[in-house]
């Protein structure tokens, strides 16, 4: 006869092998979450393009995070190829603060400046450690136009377009000034033409309202990191600076006559990891009307 002791005993044992497979099976789906790499096709069409720049290519790619996941990075480099874009953007989080690598970074931007010309912002992470001036100064080298707060032309014929870039607020802290006061000061001091249509690269998504007050026509931004665990019907759970279940946190928004598109990113902070939000890079189209 078995006693009550011997009978619990006996569950042990399956027990401990459903928990095994479950972990393995999280796993994997963990690991393939966080290395497959997706694209997020979209079409940009105003009477505000210049006919020049119609079927204009632009890849978006942010919070790199200097990975060292090269079977992502290699994934990601792929498909940019193959999209054939005329420009790569990066907004922010190039590096990571609690992990910088700037030769993990630079081994991807030096394949991606191969296949596109590629303009930058900096992020949060590239303002909490000083390795990003080393990372600045070999972009410069390799000949990335870093947008720091300033604003560069694209000509194709006789049209043009601007491309503006904000450096991350916390580049540029003020004790006595918020984030919001200080990016909106610094946008309008920019002084773009609003007669050409305009590009933003930003790294913040939260302060959309700043961008559509400036009238600027399209902004690519990051840092939401797509909410990080994606939940079915709900969207991204949290999202830095703007909290749990964040407004802004992967497609397209539109406020006044201003289109921002946030990227999910393709990288991770050394401390998280993505569940159904897997890593992305943007395509946009542009297209006159």
């Amino acid at each position: 006869m078995m006693s009550g002791r011997e009978g619990s005993f006996r569950w042990i044992k399956p027990a401990a092998i459903v928990f095994t497979a479950v972990m393995v099976i999280f796993a994997v789906y963990a690991f393939i979450a966080n290395t497959v790499v997706t694209t997020a096709a979209y079409d940009i069409a105003s009477e505000r393009i210049p006919a020049g720049f119609d079927g204009f290519r632009i890849v978006q790619i942010s919070d790199l995070h200097n990975s060292r996941n090269t079977l992502m990075t290699d994934a990601m480099i792929r498909q940019v190829r193959e999209l054939s874009p005329d420009v790569i953007f990066l907004t922010g989080d190039i590096i990571d603060r609690g992990r910088t690598d700037v030769n993990a970074a630079m081994n991807v931007l030096e394949k991606l400046n191969a296949i596109a010309p590629l303009y930058a912002v900096t992020g949060n992470h590239e303002a909490r450690t000083e390795e990003y001036y080393t990372l600045s100064d070999r972009m410069r080298k390799l000949g990335v136009t870093e947008l720091n707060d300033c604003s560069v032309s694209i000509r194709r014929g006789n049209d043009e377009m601007v491309i503006l870039g904000l450096n991350d607020p916390r580049m540029v802290r003020k004790e006595d000034v918020t984030e919001a006061d200080d990016t909106e000061a610094r946008l309008n001091a920019i002084g773009f033409s609003r007669d050409h249509f305009s590009v933003l690269l930003t790294h913040r998504p939260e302060l959309l309202d700043i961008y559509a007050a400036a009238k600027v026509d399209l902004v690519f931004a990051g840092h939401a990191h797509g909410g990080l665990i994606r939940l079915p019907f709900i969207g991204g759970l949290y999202a830095p600076h703007q909290g749990f279940f964040p407004e802004y946190v992967n497609g397209a928004y539109q406020k006044g006559t201003t289109t921002m598109i946030v990227s999910r990113g393709v990288g991770n902070t050394g401390h998280t990891f993505r569940i159904n939000d897997e890593p992305e890079i943007v395509f946009a189209t542009l297209h006159a009307q």
